[in-house]
């Protein structure tokens, strides 16, 4: 019998939101780049992953805009601090394809932009996670950007 304590993680859905050649970022208020998506909730735990990304996408970029969800890219962790906690979430990367519609950014994020792989991974953004970093520039060099 293990006596090691399991890490406990919450699952995120993420997209990484492709229009032409660029992927679209978002800025939260204290000034990191996160992207479109957020946790699963405990009512979409038996739906498929995508599902959830959809409701996610719609509450942070609005209902108007529309979206395909392709393949899964990587996963990555991120962890942030909270009534004196640290919570734990593994956070499941998508390719998606921007459809449609207008974005009107909810509360969480100060603003966006659309950026090519190059921009994102210049050094110069501060990311929520250094995984995610590391594993955003491995998956762009792996598939010899810009023949993503």
């Amino acid at each position: 019998m293990s006596h090691c304590s399991h890490a406990q993680y919450q699952v995120a859905t993420k997209a990484l939101l492709f229009k032409d050649d660029r992927i679209l970022i978002l800025i939260t208020p204290d000034g990191y780049l996160d992207f479109p998506g957020g946790r699963v909730d405990k009512s979409e735990r038996d739906l498929p992953w995508a599902e959830a990304l959809r409701r996610e996408v719609s509450e942070e970029l609005g209902e108007q805009v529309s979206i395909q969800v392709g393949e899964t890219l990587f996963v990555s962790k991120r962890q942030y601090d909270k009534d004196n906690k640290t919570h734990y979430i593994a956070a499941i990367f998508f390719k998606c394809t921007y459809v449609n519609g207008d974005i009107e950014l909810s509360e969480e994020h100060a603003k966006h932009k659309w950026l090519t792989p190059k921009e994102i991974t210049n050094n110069t953004l501060k990311f929520v996670s250094k995984d995610e970093r590391n594993q955003l520039v491995a998956l762009f060099n792996r598939t010899g950007w810009p023949k993503f």
